[in-house]
């Protein structure tokens, strides 16, 4: 079963090897196998995570649960209980609020609660009697008489009804009932026994998640509106074996799965969202990175992550720019315990002192500033998930503190600085080593990325951003179009030629509507 009703969101922190720090991140539940695989891969606690601290921040649908103190809760039961909650029916919530009082009493601050408790009081809110429509004391009498529950008040003759007091009637069977109103509805509160069905040891059972990649929610084509098929629409989960995908499209009257449409899109990878499936065309190009993904080791899982969390401009990556970044994971390197750019310099440090020296002396060291202009210099990023290299460079390669940065292009720069004209892709250009914010473009220019190669001797094509290997930035009059790849590739004839001059954007940008002028004046 599916869960995209969040109701609770956790804290979660885990102490870091060796030290007295901490690890953090949040969670929100319910949630599925790969989410929380996700939480502890951030933890770095694949393997120890019975020993994550747990804090509830929120919970929507139960809110008291944010101020008490729960006995030790472990995060299978927290998820298995926000299960629970969200798919109660209607009915079975208004008990639950009425009977959860005797789990969570009025005083419970800094009282423990038991979680096992919490767990059972979400069974056997079947069998409790609720009215409709009786909101008070008042009208609980009038249902009393009506419905002839008292055997008492039945026995008054009806010409003697009128003289019965029915708010009194009302209290004196809620008190029998040990009855509760809730939001317009009465609740037989007293007949309510909790259940044990969770023993406090072993959860009940669930069906173990199937493990995938991503899901894929598919059916017929429509021939018209646009949603005239979801409602016969199935997830299918990646990866698949493609004459399977082919059954099941031939079952929603397709000849290939091709040909269906998609009406939604799940992923376990976070980086990869919705946004990034088109259509059904990259259904072979995502199954093919679903297998990749399948036969990735756990720690390949967490590196393939960091390096798309590396990557600035994701939502310009399509399914071919994930599939080159997996195909290419090898040549990443991963500082998985690092959590921050400060943590980083001081490995950093580490791995080029002497064994004999005392790295505790680092411990108490300000390094966030050096770590950051270290990551610049080794062209890595700090991720969720750890620190990562480059691709193909180490985290550990000797720089010099002094080497010049990469120049940021400025506003300011925009407008005086003289930069090289070239001629790439049959148009003339300016280039610039740096980057540059949409604010800061010149009116009528258009900015695209390079892309270097892993050994940075050439350019291998210009992209609308790119975030690993960037090569420089590309201004030109012209919109280009990247069509289905994203990119255009660069090859020998088709290098950007430096063409041995330099020109400001202003005045690169002023030729077209001078030579427009110039022409003008020539026609008069």
């Amino acid at each position: 079963m599916r869960y995209t009703r969040k109701i609770m969101r956790l804290d979660l922190s885990a102490e870091k090897p060796a030290s007295n720090r901490y690890y953090y991140t949040e969670l929100l539940l319910p949630a599925e196998d790969y989410e929380i695989r996700d939480a502890m891969q951030q933890l770095r606690a694949i393997g120890r995570e019975d020993s994550v601290w747990i804090s509830i921040l929120e919970c929507s649908d139960l809110p008291m649960l944010e101020n008490v103190r729960l006995d030790s809760p472990t995060l299978d039961e927290l998820n298995f209980f926000a299960k629970r909650l969200v798919s109660m029916t209607d009915e079975d919530r208004i008990v639950f609020d009425a009977v959860i009082g005797r789990v969570i009493p009025d005083d419970a601050e800094g009282k423990l609660i038991s979680m096992k408790d919490l767990i059972n009081s979400t069974y056997g809110l079947d069998t409790v009697m609720i009215a409709s429509n009786v909101g008070n004391d008042e009208q609980l009498g009038q249902f009393v008489i009506e419905e002839d529950i008292n055997e008492d008040v039945a026995s008054v003759p009806d010409n003697a009804l009128y003289l019965l007091d029915r708010k009194q009637i009302g209290r004196l069977q809620r008190e029998i009932d040990g009855g509760i109103y809730v939001n317009g509805f009465y609740v037989v509160a007293g007949d309510y026994e909790m259940p044990e069905i969770y023993d406090g040891r072993t959860l009940p059972h669930e069906e173990p998640s199937e493990w995938f990649a991503f899901r894929l929610h598919i059916a017929e084509a429509p021939v018209n509106s646009a949603d005239e098929t979801i409602g016969s629409a199935e997830w299918i989960n990646l990866p698949i074996v493609k004459a399977e995908a082919d059954k099941i499209a031939q079952k929603h009257n397709e000849g290939c799965i091709e040909d269906c449409v998609c009406y939604g899109f799940e992923s376990s990878i976070p980086q990869i969202t919705e946004s990034n499936f088109r259509d059904m065309d990259d259904f072979e190009n995502f199954n093919r990175l679903a297998k990749m993904m399948l036969n990735m080791s756990p720690s390949d899982q967490t590196k393939f992550k960091a390096a798309l969390e590396a990557e600035p401009h994701l939502q310009y990556l399509n399914v071919l720019g994930f599939l080159d970044i997996a195909e290419h994971l090898n040549e990443y390197e991963l500082s998985y315990y690092s959590d921050s750019a400060a943590s980083f310099y001081k490995d950093y440090l580490r791995n080029f002192m002497d064994s004999r020296f005392d790295s505790a002396w680092l411990d108490t060291l300000l390094t966030q500033n050096e770590g950051k202009r270290l990551l610049q210099r080794l062209g890595a990023a700090e991720t969720p998930y750890g620190v990562i290299s480059a691709r193909g460079h180490s985290l550990y390669e000797l720089v010099s503190y002094n080497e010049p940065e990469v120049k940021e292009l400025s506003a300011q720069g925009m407008t005086d600085e003289k930069l090289d004209v070239i001629e790439v892709l049959d148009r003339r250009a300016l280039f610039a080593n740096g980057r540059l914010l949409p604010e800061e473009l010149p009116e009528g220019l258009y900015a695209y990325d390079l892309r270097e190669s892993d050994t940075g001797d050439r350019f291998v094509s210009i992209e609308p951003k790119v975030g690993v290997n960037h090569g420089g930035t590309v201004l030109m009059k012209e919109m280009l179009d990247f069509g289905e790849s994203g990119y255009i590739p660069l090859d020998e004839d088709s290098d950007p030629n430096f063409l041995g001059y330099t020109m400001t954007p202003q005045e690169f940008a002023g030729e077209e509507q001078a030579e427009g002028e110039n022409q003008e004046f020539g026609g008069m």
